[in-house]
């Protein structure tokens, strides 16, 4: 077994996903507001298609959430 940790955007993700090679999704939500005016979508294979992960564990510091997901199919 490998592992592989990558960090990039929804276009990345979105090929991960389509690849079935995403199995723990670590996500940070930081108190700030602005950015890129650009919308964000994860497209694996178009525009229905779910995943579904579940809350494996919070972090919270200085106010930003660090949140570890796992692939629900995997359970």
């Amino acid at each position: 077994m490998s592992t592989l940790l990558t960090e990039g955007g929804p276009t990345l993700l979105g090929e991960l996903m389509a690849a079935d090679l995403l199995d723990e999704l670590c996500l940070t939500l930081a108190p700030l507001a602005g950015g890129d005016p650009l919308p964000v979508a994860i497209r694996p294979h178009g525009p229905g298609d779910l995943r579904g992960f579940s809350l494996a564990s919070v972090l919270e510091e200085d106010g930003h959430l660090f949140l570890r997901y796992l692939d629900a199919s995997a359970r």
